[in-house]
């Protein structure tokens, strides 16, 4: 079975077998904005790693999807509108192909195999070069009538009609630190770097942005009163548990009612993985 991660900046594939992934291939995404030549770098590592495959793909993509029609909706930091990704795919490597968003791929996996493994439900946030979640709910991933459940980066963090930065990600995440601070070439090890020195502009932005990221999960845990939350993505993995700690001691100022700071906050533990094995998972129960 082959997971595929299509995220904002990289682009991971794994071959998957009993939860495990054996081989993993990793580059950089060539191009964004242009649908088609990244669906192409798709398919051609896909060939390169794997030439006989004819099994189910499964594709966790970060952006919003219409799974019953394999279209992404829309993929903000890929700059795609209504891609028709499933069908580009299974074209080029002639075998059933289905794709999810990237956190809700993530949130499955982890609940699988993972860190959401010993619960019915849970709420998955990944922090990286944007900021996505997803929703499973007695067992099931919550997708919702509209098909985009679970969607939280691009909420309203900021009521000030006037500014470009209203959402929680163009606020709290890698790409909108890079627009905040006017530099395109902000990495993680930067992101690092500047969260040791309390005085640094970029360590003012990761904490205000934790902030904002803890106030967003205490209205999701008042509103759906779920027993726990799993943290990924870069920038969670690369800070660690004194970033997680920030948003949690937001998320208990906020959350209502108090009964509801029995919420859990754990870590992923697969990584990177967790979009492959989830997206691997779901293929293959099609």
């Amino acid at each position: 079975m082959i997971g595929i991660d299509i995220g904002g900046t990289n682009l991971l594939i794994g071959i998957v077998e009993n939860g495990t992934v054996l081989k993993r291939h990793h580059e950089e995404i060539c191009a964004k904005g242009d649908f088609e030549r990244v669906a192409k770098q798709v398919c051609t590592a896909v060939k390169s790693i794997a030439p006989a495959n004819d099994d189910p793909i499964g594709v966790s993509v970060a952006g919003s999807v219409n799974i019953e029609e394999g279209i992404v909706l829309r993929a903000q930091n890929l700059d795609w509108n209504n891609a028709p990704l499933q069908k580009y795919i299974q074209d080029e490597l002639n075998c059933p192909v289905i794709i999810e968003n990237d956190v809700t791929s993530a949130a499955w996996g982890e609940f699988i195999y993972g860190a959401g493994r010993n619960y019915n439900s849970m709420f998955a946030v990944w922090i990286g070069t944007g900021i996505g979640g997803g929703l499973i709910l007695d067992k099931k991933i919550w997708r919702g009538p509209l098909g985009t459940g679970g969607e939280f980066g691009m909420g309203i963090s900021n009521q000030n009609p006037q500014s470009e930065y209203r959402t929680l990600e163009s606020m709290a995440s890698r790409s909108g630190f890079k627009k905040l601070q006017d530099n395109s070439s902000i990495t993680t090890n930067d992101l690092i770097q500047a969260f040791t020195e309390p005085t640094n502009e970029l360590c003012k932005l990761l904490r205000q942005g934790a902030c904002r990221i803890g106030t967003s999960v205490a209205n999701v845990i008042t509103l759906l009163s779920l027993e726990t939350v799993v943290f990924g993505g870069g920038i969670t993995e690369a800070l660690g548990e004194k970033y997680l700690k920030l948003i949690r001691s937001q998320f208990e100022q906020d959350v209502f009612p108090e009964h509801c700071k029995k919420c859990t906050f754990e870590i992923t533990v697969l990584g990177p993985d967790a979009g492959i094995l989830g997206a691997a998972h779901l293929a293959s129960q099609t």
